[in-house]
Order: structure tokens, then sequence, then C-alpha cells
């Protein structure tokens, strides 16, 4: 009976832990919808201000709302806001601007990856399977920006800009790093709350100097629905889904489903964007995929959280 009754859960909490990344996946489409059309200071702002009024009404009816917190804490969420929401955002833009919005979330799969070898840096030691994880994680983001070239018209500078986009992915591993020293002392959902609020302090001067010279109203409806979709979606529904399925499911197996974030970012930008998907993106989207497998199964706790 108990074996049926961890059955019946386990498939809720997988699907869960596929819908959230699924999720993160998309937002590099949803950022082609803004580059070019508002200001990226601007649409951070709104986007993390959007998504703490959401995350501060949540943490109010299930915690009862944010907890004190010592200095010490604070001080490394403001790293990890810096990080993981403040150059991670810009640099995603900057770089989804010059690149296709396929390539971009095929390299900021790699997230995993890049956990590892920063960690291993810090004096982790890393199995031989997570060092081939990382090699074939490489490998996957090399074929898709040697041999997967995009048009001029599809993508300015993309070197450039995946190079934009791999800083973004350092960033994100820095964001998951720092957070080992709050998460076993705030829960999820104080730390996304705090986390949002800080994001949006750094963002919200910038948006300010930009609204100066700026009329809302010239701004298309697609950006400003693309700005709630990131806020609403990707950084509480996909927060909120992703910790569901946490509750059930070992870290060790929930981080191979950040593996969904390339298969979703690829069918977004071809059903949406119309961008074009060839052999060369299949195959990296592959090795990608079989690395994070590795890497997840060496290093079990080490997962990316979506903001």
């Amino acid at each position: 009976m108990n074996n049926r009754i961890a059955a019946s859960e386990r498939l809720p909490a997988l699907m869960a832990l596929a819908t959230g990344m699924g999720i993160v996946g998309t937002s590099m489409t949803a950022n082609k919808f803004i580059v070019g059309h508002m200001p990226i200071m601007l649409a951070s702002a709104a986007r993390f201000a959007i998504a703490s009024l959401i995350l501060l009404a949540l943490i109010r009816m299930v915690e009862g709302g944010l907890p004190r917190l010592p200095g010490r804490l604070h001080l490394v969420m403001l790293a990890q806001s810096f990080f993981g929401v403040f150059a991670f955002n810009i640099l995603v833009l900057l770089g989804v601007d010059m690149t296709t919005a396929t390539i971009s979330g095929i390299i900021t799969a790699m997230t995993p990856a890049m956990i590892a070898i920063i960690s291993f840096t810090r004096g982790d030691r890393l199995p031989g399977i997570a060092w081939i994880g990382v090699a074939l994680t490489i490998a996957g983001v090399a074929l898709v920006n040697l041999l997967a070239t995009p048009s001029e018209q599809a993508a300015s500078r993309p070197l450039l800009g995946a190079t934009l986009i791999f800083l973004a992915v350092i960033g994100e591993a820095l964001y998951t790093i720092l957070g080992r020293q709050v998460a076993t002392e705030v829960s999820p959902l104080s730390i996304a709350t705090y986390i949002s609020f800080y994001g949006l302090a750094m963002f919200l001067p910038f948006a300010l100097w930009d609204l100066r010279h700026l009329d809302p109203g010239t701004i298309p409806l697609s950006a400003w629905l693309a700005v709630a979709y990131l806020a609403v979606f990707v950084t509480v529904i996909a927060f909120v889904v992703w910790f569901v399925g946490l509750r059930r499911i070992p870290a060790s197996t929930a981080g191979a489903f950040t593996g969904m974030i390339p298969i979703t970012a690829v069918l977004s930008a071809w059903l949406i964007l119309g961008e074009r998907t060839g052999w060369a993106h299949i195959g990296g989207i592959a090795l990608v995929m079989t690395g994070i497998l590795m890497v997840a199964s060496g290093r079990g706790r080490q997962i990316p959280v979506p903001v």
C-alpha cells in the first residue's frame, strides 16, 4: 500500500519538475519580444516588481510573512541577486539580441556543468562521470555555435551573443553556489521573495533613468506581455512547481530535469519565432542533455534554481 502511495505521488512530482524547467526554457523566446523594443533595465525592473508583489502575497498566505534574518544572510542574498538576477538578466537580454533564442537556450542549459566546474575550483571533488558530463555539455554548446551558425538576419553578432549568454551562465552558477549558504536556514519561498526584491532594487534606478526620455506608450504590447510572462510564469510559477517536485524527488534525480531547458527553448523558438532547427542543434541538445544527466548523477544536490 505504501509503495502504491509513493508511486502515485512520484509521477505528479516528476511532472512538476519537468514543467518548472520547461517554463524556464521558454524565457529566451520571451526575451526576444523585449530586446529592441523596450529598455532592458525598465523591462527587468517591471518583471521583478510584478514578481515581488506576487511572491509577497504568496509568502503571507503560506508562511505568514517574510522572516527577519541576520545581516550575513542578507549579504549572501544580495550577492545572489547581483549574479543571478541583475548580471544574469542584463547579459541574457544583451546576448539574445545578438544570437538566436534556440542557441541561447542550449547554452543556458549548461548551468549544471558550470556549477560543477566552479565547485571544483573551490575544493569540491568531482567523480569521473561528472567530468565526462561537463565535457559532453561543453562539446554540445561548441557544436551548436560552430556548425549551426544562424543567418545575419536571425542573429546580428552570434559569437558575441553566445559569449554573453555564457557569461550569464557563470552568474547563474554563482547564484546557485552562494545559495547553499542560505538554503539550510531560510525557506525557498523566502529566498525567492528577498532576492526578487533585491533584484528590483538593483534595476530600479536604471529603469527610472530610462523613463526620463521614454514614452511608455511607444513600447509595443508584445513587449509588456513578454515581461508579464517572465514575471508570472518564469519567476514565480516555475519556481513554485520546481520546489513542489523537489519535496518528493531526490535532488540527484531532479537535476536531470534541467535537460528540459534546451528542449522547450528550441520548440518555443521554432513555434513562436520561426527559428529553424538543424541537425547541429539536435546533436548539441543530445550532447548537453547527456552531459546534464551525468553531472546530475555525480553532483547530487548541485542543481540550479529558477529565478
